[in-house]
């Protein structure tokens, strides 16, 4: 990563960053959704001139393994020097996977999130297989956004739910870079003020979807809270959602706000010095106060604070606990 820009109006630097980047051959991907509902795709293509090739509209939530084939191929056949991912999670490791199986190495790839999911802030994506409906991980430093432009303004589109899930996200990156085993000082650091930050912001976003403000300062609580990702490792929180994602349709977000409290509970119980430096975050007095106060978070922004809340059937619950680790079975009952 070499820049990241931020604040309203951002996006309209796009062209000059290609320019800088000496990029002509452009490709555009988002959602359909994001194409068909809202203005921002056409004035984006608009913007770019000569340089768009095309836009690719296939990739969807969890990113499938054949969306990811499809643009890989596009990339190629186009000879692609840039690619422009514009949506969130999915769309943007859906562009990192697909310029990894691509022919297009050289092609540079600029981040337009519109949601917190902190996908743009990592080399890693994860792909979902369709016959297992399981995910795999892709690592390539080379397919990182070079640049992320975080634009308030394209982000007002975002559904409000799957904006304050991902806020969640952002928040199970904090907590999970505070107490990962590898200390990372500047990461830790910047991971407590996101906390402060989302915990301010994202109450904002719900009560006004259309307050700019809080959705940039919920943006740059999200970048400070995805520096984590790339330096240290994620989990458990993280591990448990990867498995219960793409096999039950949940999305990233809201696996965070159905698992984080009861792990928050489990570690402060079991070792709450990794818990302590997160108490002043959330403006509580101990380590066993964090996971309620996480919980008061979720509930006050309206999703689900359970696994049963979330989407996920009783009868399904044993298939997801036979793929769990043991010692994490028990945290997940008590999260349904």
């Amino acid at each position: 990563m070499e820049r990241v820009l931020h604040g309203r109006g951002a996006a309209a630097a796009l062209p000059e960053e290609l320019d800088r980047l000496e990029r002509s051959r452009v490709m555009v991907v988002s959602s359909a959704t994001l194409a068909s509902q809202t203005p921002v795709i056409s004035e984006l293509e608009r913007a770019l001139g000569s340089r768009h090739l095309a836009t690719f509209q296939g990739l969807s939530q969890h990113t499938p393994e054949s969306a990811v084939s499809e643009l890989a191929h596009l990339l190629s056949e186009h000879h692609a020097d840039a690619v422009v991912s514009v949506g969130g999670g999915s769309v943007i490791d859906g562009c990192k996977a697909a310029l990894h199986e691509s022919l297009a190495e050289s092609a540079v790839h600029v981040a337009l999130p519109t949601t917190l999911s902190g996908a743009e802030f990592t080399p890693s994506a994860g792909v979902t297989d369709g016959p297992t409906q399981q995910k795999r991980s892709v690592v390539d430093r080379r397919t990182a956004p070079r640049v992320v432009i975080l634009d308030p303004q394209i982000t007002l589109a975002t559904p409000s739910a799957l904006w304050l899930g991902s806020g969640i996200r952002a928040v199970d990156h904090a907590i999970e870079t505070v107490w990962s085993p590898i200390h990372d000082s500047l990461a830790c650091l910047l991971a407590l003020e996101a906390i402060r930050g989302l915990r301010s912001a994202l109450p904002s976003c719900r009560r006004d979807p259309a307050d700019v403000d809080a959705r940039e300062h919920a943006q740059i609580a999200s970048w400070w809270a995805g520096l984590g990702l790339a330096s240290v490792p994620m989990g458990p929180s993280h591990s448990l959602g990867k498995l219960l994602g793409a096999p039950f349709g949940i999305p990233h977000g809201i696996t965070s706000c159905a698992l984080l409290p009861a792990v928050i509970q489990a570690i402060a119980a079991a070792e709450p010095e990794r818990v302590a430096p997160i108490a002043d975050a959330f403006q509580v007095g101990a380590p066993q106060d964090v996971a309620p106060a996480c919980r008061g978070l979720i509930s006050e922004l309206g999703l689900p604070t359970s696994l049963s809340e979330a989407g996920l059937s009783r009868s399904d619950l044993p298939t997801y606990l036979e793929t769990v680790p043991t010692e994490w079975r028990e945290v997940v009952r008590a999260a349904y």
